[in-house]
């Protein structure tokens, strides 16, 4: 609807655009003015838009680059989790899109009815009609006993269609203007220009617009021959009789694509005829008036086209699934948190419960809904394009969990308890490296300085002792700290001390001894070092729902 309505906006203001030309043309030939409202009627049929897109084309497209194949750390990156929309709304039907297309389509179809049924009784009086006797003509000529005016019938075949007996009705001289009138029509091509109107008034017939470009083609259609019979030197008088004579015995009026003489407004006509002096030339102002209209037309949208080159997506190095994927159950006990990839292989020993997370980019605690077996243990054995990022590793997990157990899952928002991080009362006592300082050395567990660029940017989790958790970060954000602490916590926490500074911290904490106890007291006051405390928050968060899972994967 959006882009139909621009459509027509533009449409219109073209035609109106049409109009004011036309103004300054109304002393030069009808034929011109003619042209310009049937570019006006055409207009309706070549969106702007479409020339602004062949204009985007005409310069290479701008391809988005590709990111580099990396891999990360088998280590617990505490990296955001990548956000996801809430539940969609229910769907409500809208009734007015159908309701308008089928008035719309019902519309075209009565009037391309009516109009079939008038070019009908068109054929069937040239099928009875006679080759007419009178002076050869460059088209086929044919007589017909009903009473009709003379007509040039046919778009790429035309045929002149006399009323029987106007040879007698007229003089020579009227029925040579008659006829001279009618051949303009067939060297302009004047049908073959309303069938393209007809086109455009059966798709836009609920326009006005349409309806009166309609009046002012045939207007100046039959303007612009009577101007050329009468510069070939036929009588005026003669010839305004002879129009006035077709009225008197043509009862009978041709569809719209039939170019007869008796169109247009027959009082202005004839007084045009009468009293008209010569037309004008195209004086140099207006030529160049006219030029610069027609290049705009063309060359505005094109120029938009041309600044605007369509950008192409880069194309995947991966695909969505892996090539090769095998499932079994394995009786291991423990867990790997992340997948091990080695060339084209990626392995992993691990639960449903962590694939999820790893998948969706999530966290464990924010999984509901059918949760049963999610504990089981299976061994995973994939192959795939070892330039694949790990973003689409974790699509390929996607896939593979509904291929393999027919998952069926869905996004919802909800409130849940959780906690803020903010900056305690005395204020953060991290600090950010100065320009050029060199930062901290990383802790032991992590092995020499080698992995320190590695490392670089992330908040990492780890176990240094039994029952003792730790939190180092290497330039890391606070945001990137408060998704660490949801993993430690399994819970929702949002980060809100509006500082963007990178900072480097190594901390460590008592681990609660179940994930539904409250804080540990070490964790606090660890934070609280830092210059950082937890408040507790009512927080929206994205769950994914489990909707259905097969307990027995498919395939091998």
């Amino acid at each position: 609807m959006t882009s139909l309505l621009r459509h027509l906006v533009e449409s219109t203001l073209f035609a109106a655009a049409v109009w004011l030309v036309t103004l300054t043309l109304r002393r030069n030939r009808a034929r011109l003015r003619h042209a310009l409202w049937m570019a006006a009627s055409m207009k309706f049929l070549l969106p702007f838009m479409l020339f602004v897109t062949l204009g985007s084309h005409l310069v290479p497209s701008r391809q988005a680059p590709v990111p580099p194949p990396q891999l990360r750390l088998a280590i617990a990156d505490s990296a955001p989790p990548a956000p996801f929309s809430a539940v969609a709304a229910p769907v409500v039907r809208d009734w007015r899109p159908p309701v308008f297309q089928f008035l719309w389509l019902g519309g075209s179809a009565a009037i391309l009815i009516r109009w079939y049924v008038r070019w009908r009784a068109a054929m069937i009086k040239l099928r009875t009609s006679s080759t007419w006797r009178g002076p050869a003509l460059p088209v086929p000529a044919f007589s017909s006993a009903a009473l009709v005016e003379p007509g040039v019938f046919g778009v790429f075949r035309p045929v002149l269609l006399l009323p029987a007996g106007i040879e007698v009705r007229l003089s020579a001289g009227q029925l040579e203007a008659v006829i001279a009138h009618e051949m303009c029509h067939v060297r302009h091509r004047d049908n073959l220009a309303a069938a393209a109107h007809m086109l455009v008034e059966a798709i836009f017939w609920f326009h006005p617009l349409v309806w009166w470009l309609g009046a002012r083609l045939v207007d100046e259609r039959e303007r612009a021959c009577d101007e050329e019979v009468l510069h070939k030197g036929s009588d005026r008088s003669a010839y305004a009789e002879s129009i006035l004579r077709v009225c008197e015995f043509g009862l009978d009026a041709p569809i719209p694509c039939v170019s007869g003489i008796s169109g247009a407004d027959l009082k202005r006509r004839i007084r045009d005829i009468m009293t008209a002096s010569a037309t004008r030339q195209l004086e140099p102002g207006k030529k160049l008036l006219l030029g610069s209209l027609g290049v705009a037309a063309l060359a505005v949208p094109l120029a938009i086209g041309l600044t605007h080159p369509p950008k192409m997506r880069a194309q995947s190095p991966a695909p969505l699934r892996f090539d090769v994927a095998s499932v079994k159950t394995s009786p291991q006990p423990f867990v790997v948190l992340f997948p091990l990839r080695s060339g084209v292989r990626i392995s992993w020993t691990t639960d449903l419960a962590t694939i999820f997370a790893y998948a969706y980019h999530l966290e464990p605690w924010r999984i509901s809904g059918q949760t049963a077996g999610l504990g089981n243990v299976y061994a995973f054995e994939a192959a795939t394009d070892p330039r694949a990022t790990e973003d689409q590793v974790r699509l390929m997990f996607q896939s593979l969990l509904i291929d393999r157990f027919r998952l069926a899952v869905h996004r919802m928002t909800k409130g849940v308890d959780g906690y803020a991080l903010t900056v305690a009362k005395k204020g953060i006592q991290l600090r950010a490296l100065a320009s050029g300082e060199q930062p901290p050395e990383l802790p032991k567990q992590f092995g020499g300085p080698e992995q320190a660029a590695a490392l670089e940017g992330k908040v990492l989790a780890t176990i240094p002792a039994a029952g003792i958790g730790a939190l180092t970060g290497r330039g890391a954000t606070l945001a990137q700290l408060s998704a660490a602490l949801q993993r430690v916590l399994k819970v929702a926490v949002i980060d809100e001390t509006s500082l963007p500074g990178k900072y480097y911290f190594d901390f460590q904490f008592a681990q609660p001894n179940h994930p539904d106890d409250v804080i540990a007291p070490d964790l606090f006051s660890a934070l609280q070092d830092l210059g950082l405390k937890l408040e507790k928050r009512k927080t929206p968060v994205e769950i994914l729902v489990v909707d259905h899972i097969e307990k027995t994967p498919t395939g091998n």
